[in-house]
Parts: structure tokens; sequence; C-alpha cells
């Protein structure tokens, strides 16, 4: 699934090749993640299959992984993938998530640590993410701010606001990740720790 950087020469305009970026939409179940995909990517979303891997060699249901595709110049696709719903992202992610541009964090104010996990994802594997809050008018603007203080988030991380029905929201909610991408590249030297390789951000 590592689509940053990949070719398609048979495609597009003579003599050009086209590439791929990818980027991650996590959060907790049922907060919008499939339907920000939807809102902005042409056509329906497409699925694939995988196995849990804490389950690899046992006989279980596999897990839809939906994506989607837009296309932001005729030279570059987007690719967004859904980050699967595994118990334990830490298991489950590292195939889906390698290669990504970075990650958008979809969390409901009421429901904060349905989000958690695929925060610390993120921050552990160093893969700079922006956090997209949703269903924002059932809390007072003040406790909004009291919350993400007390998840520990770090103040360089950009919080917007986007209900993921609507087209303008997600398109400035992926315009806020690939600015802080392109930031995020400029601030640190890849280092050995570093699981997942960043593109540039066009």
């Amino acid at each position: 699934m590592d689509y940053v950087g990949s070719r398609f020469p048979d495609y597009g305009p003579p003599g050009r090749d086209l590439t791929s970026a990818k980027v991650v939409v996590a959060g907790g179940f049922g907060v919008g993640k499939s339907t920000f995909i939807r809102s902005i990517v042409e056509g329906d979303l497409l699925t694939c299959a995988a196995l849990p891997p804490e389950r690899a060699g046992a006989v279980t249901k596999l897990v839809r992984i939906e994506f989607g595709r837009l296309w932001l110049d005729p030279g570059l696709a987007l690719h967004l993938f859904v980050a699967p719903q595994w118990q334990t992202p830490q298991a489950g992610w590292n195939d889906v998530v390698r290669g990504a541009v970075g990650a958008v964090v979809l969390l409901d104010i009421m429901r904060p640590a349905d989000s958690v996990d695929a925060i610390r994802y993120f921050e552990d594997h160093k893969i700079p993410y922006v956090i997209a809050l949703n269903n924002l008018h059932a809390h007072p603007r003040g406790d909004v701010a009291g919350v993400l203080h007390a998840m520990g988030i770090d103040p360089i991380v950009p919080i917007v606001n986007c209900d993921p029905r609507y087209r303008h929201l997600v398109r400035q909610t992926l315009i806020a990740l690939a600015e802080h991408a392109k930031l995020d590249r400029w601030r640190r030297e890849p280092g050995p720790g570093d699981t997942t390789p960043l593109a540039p951000v066009c």
C-alpha cells in the first residue's frame, strides 16, 4: 500500500509520468472517516480486504479498508485511506500508513478518548498529522480548549474545524495537513527511528 512516489507511465500526457501521494484518515468509530473521503474524491470509495494481524493464521473475518482518489493536477493523484478499526493500531496500521505524507485525525469532541490511539500512533511514528474537530457545536469553545489541553496534544499540531459532510471544509483540512507536513519535513532531519518515508507535499 505504499503509494508515495508511485509511477504510472502508461497514463496521462505523453512523456510525463504520473505520481501519487497518500493521506490516512483516522479516528474513533463513527466519527466520519469514510464521509470525509467521500466528500472530496471523485467517484465512489473503493475497498480492499485485509486480515487483522493479531489473528493472522486463524480463520477470522476480513477487515475492509476503504480508499478514494483525488486528482490534484493531471500529473498528481492523492489517495486517501481510512485507517481500519483494528483493536490495536500498532499491530495493524503499519502497512496502511507506510508511505503516507501525513494523516488527518477526526476527533468527536463528545468522545475524545476514541481518537487517542490514533494520535499516539502518529506521534510515536513521527508522522505529521492534523486534528479535525467534528461535532464542535456540541461543546462550548472553552470546553474544547480544555479537552485538547487534557489530551496533551503538542501545540505545533494544527487544530481545524471540519464537518466531514462538506467538501470545502475537507479541502481546508487537507491544505492544513499539506502545510504542516511541509514544515515538519523542514523542521527535522530523517533519523534511523523513522518508519515512514515522507514525500514532498505539492
